[in-house]
């Protein structure tokens, strides 16, 4: 290294930050990070729901030229129908280095890489698809490398750099095993990315604001790591309502910015979220991709001039900031705030999900309360039906007891003896006859008034039932011109329709006794069922309660146990990150010390002053750039 220049000397700052990254990385990847110097490449994540344009978004991003777009594009389908989700695996995307496509599995050697035509790469594709699909979560081919070839692609700029880019399968794929392998393939994926793209629509901008519909807790994270987090939302230009704000903001203006837009778009964030508490307009991108994008690009309209200019200006912005994604310090960056971040992000998870936990044991504690006290009604309510069958029972035995008594009082009724009446055997007369049956009807009436008395509160008997029958029999009577009977068959006819009539009387009234007594049963009867109905029913309703709250219950308990399970999990991948970024942090501390002290002993040996000095100021700039790895110096690179 004798008689090195300044520039020649500064060319060594970074060598210990690339060999440093290069090194650890090459534990997870063995096949990624050997076959090319890591140098010239950057890696990027891409994920999102299905149909959102991440493929078509990659696509430009890597190079392909528009006239080759519905090329690549039909042989990456696979000639899968447009409308469902084309990506099977994860799939790493990198420019090829010569016409052919190229695809092999990651997990085997790279070295012996097969040429493939249109044809046959999109065979191979269909192949990986169809037995994805039918193998789901046993599927044993995580992720797949494809070169597309060079001859589709732009051509290289003088800052090229290798992206390679995974393309992460929707997270709302159609077909069931298909969503179980993509949970299984992706999960360890996002940490090694240089830069991570969550892409979703301009209309579904909830996709990436709700933590719920982020399913993987290392995405969460997106809002709190500006750096490796970018938002893209794709079909902004041919959305409506962004087309009207477009054009809005151009008219007042007189053009359109990047600033605008996402202001536009953090606004509705937080329309969707009122606690939002993070400005993250920096990390959001307006794009429009793929065949949406190619149909307005190739609209001659003025109008659409601005919508061109703007979506440059962020596709410009966002390439920018991939190829400053490999720069070695930044990188290295990204592995020490791994650990740093892994903490906030744990203690907040945790904070939640004690918050949530609480929450459950509260409404877990209420509803066995609920229960308990629902337990205590129903007991209540049962002793309240059986005290009340316990009284209508005694009730229908005093009120029997009271009919059989009223009943026999009736039968014993005392009826005049007619002998007794009759003063002059041989003298019979009208007079007679008439006294006998008002003397035996008000004998009658006198019992039943009796009776009528004791029954006030129970039965409460009707008035006395008076028979029509008598006052026709006395006017009978009262209608002879003589007293004295001349015939004995008149009076023994009359005397016969008067015992009759008394006869009658007792019949009527002790049938007036019984429809009464049946009458008053029938009611008690019914009230009493009327009451024990209401219990019943407030018991039937206490008990569906008590069903329903037991069912609540076990979901609460089943919810409390995925929360903690979940929580377990999630502190164990944390516990791992953090203890990855101590790793990474005592791994890169090595690299450094191991580069200051070959540049120390380079510049003890140096004889010249001068370059002795440049070695020293190199050390110097290493010393800085250490302290930016650390977080300790925020100064630029």
């Amino acid at each position: 290294m004798n008689n090195l220049t300044w520039p020649e000397v500064y060319q060594h700052r970074f060598e210990w930050a690339k060999s440093a990254h290069s090194k650890f990385m090459l534990k997870f990847d063995n096949d990624l990070y050997s076959t090319r110097e890591i140098k010239d490449q950057i890696f990027v994540a891409v994920y999102g729901a299905s149909q959102v344009g991440k493929t078509s978004l990659i696509l430009e991003l890597i190079g392909v030229l528009p006239e080759h777009y519905s090329t690549v594009q039909n042989v990456l389908r696979a000639d899968r129908d447009y409308g469902r989700s084309a990506t099977a695996t994860v799939v790493r995307y990198r420019a090829s280095n010569d016409n052919y496509w190229h695809i092999h599995d990651v997990s085997e050697s790279s070295n012996d890489k097969i040429n493939l035509n249109n044809n046959q790469a999109k065979k191979v594709l269909a192949k990986i698809r169809s037995d994805m699909e039918v193998m789901g979560g046993q599927y044993n081919i995580e992720e797949i490398d494809i070169s597309i070839p060079e001859e589709y692609l732009s051509k290289k700029s003088d800052r090229y750099k290798d992206i390679v880019i995974r393309d992460l399968p929707g997270v709302k794929a159609e077909n069931n095993n298909e969503r179980e392998f993509v949970t299984k393939a992706i999960k360890d994926k996002i940490e090694k990315a240089d830069l991570v793209l969550l892409v979703t629509t301009i209309d579904n901008i909830g996709l990436v604001v709700q933590p719920e519909n982020l399913e993987l807790d290392e995405l969460q994270k997106w809002r709190v790591n500006p750096q490796r987090f970018k938002i893209v939302f794709t079909k902004f230009y041919s959305d409506d309502s962004s087309l009207r704000l477009c054009n809005q903001l151009h008219e007042q203006e007189g053009s359109i910015n990047k600033d605008d837009i996402r202001t536009h778009i953090q606004e509705q964030i937080y329309t969707l979220d009122n606690d939002w508490k993070w400005d993250v307009k920096s990390q959001l991108y307006a794009l429009e991709v793929g065949d949406s994008w190619y149909k307005l690009a190739t609209d001659p309209s003025e109008k659409l001039q601005p919508l061109k200019s703007i979506r440059k200006d962020f596709f410009d912005e966002l390439n920018d900031v991939i190829y400053s994604a490999s720069n070695p310090i930044i990188r290295l960056c990204h592995g020490y705030q791994i650990g740093k971040i892994s903490k906030n992000f744990k203690s907040e998870k945790n904070q939640e999900t004690n918050i949530d936990l609480s929450r459950i044991e509260k409404e877990i504690k209420d509803i066995d309360n609920e229960i308990k006290d629902s337990n205590i009604n129903i007991n209540k309510h049962q002793i309240s039906i059986n005290g009340e069958k316990e009284d209508l029972n005694n009730h229908i035995v005093y009120i029997s007891n009271f009919y059989n008594d009223c009943k026999n009082k009736l039968s014993h009724v005392r009826l005049e003896n007619l002998e007794k009446i009759i003063k002059e055997p041989k003298q019979k007369n009208t007079n007679m006859l008439d006294d006998y049956l008002r003397k035996n009807i008000s004998n009658i009436q006198d019992e039943w008034e009796l009776i009528k008395q004791e029954s006030i509160g129970s039965i409460n008997l009707s008035d006395f039932p008076h028979l029509s029958d008598i006052d026709d029999m006395q006017a009978h009577l009262n209608n002879y011109a003589f007293e004295i009977y001349f015939f004995q068959e008149n009076y023994n006819s009359d005397l016969n329709k008067i015992k009759s009539i008394i006869d009658k009387q007792l019949v009527v009234i002790n049938y007036s006794l019984k429809n009464s007594y049946l009458k008053y049963l029938g009611y008690i009867e019914l009230e009493s069922k009327k009451k024990i109905k209401k219990s019943e029913n407030i018991i039937l309703k206490l008990r569906n309660r008590e069903r329903d709250l037991v069912k609540k219950r076990y979901l609460l308990y089943k919810e409390k146990s995925n929360l903690e399970e979940s929580l377990i999990r999630f502190n164990s991948d944390r516990d791992l990150e953090i203890e990855n970024s101590n790793n990474f942090s005592g791994f890169v501390q090595n690299e450094f010390k191991l580069a200051i002290s070959d540049f120390s002993n380079l510049a003890k040996e140096e004889s010249d002053n001068m370059r002795k000095l440049y070695w020293i100021m190199l050390i110097r700039q290493l010393n800085i750039d250490f302290k930016v790895v650390e977080g300790k110096n925020e100064g630029k690179n």
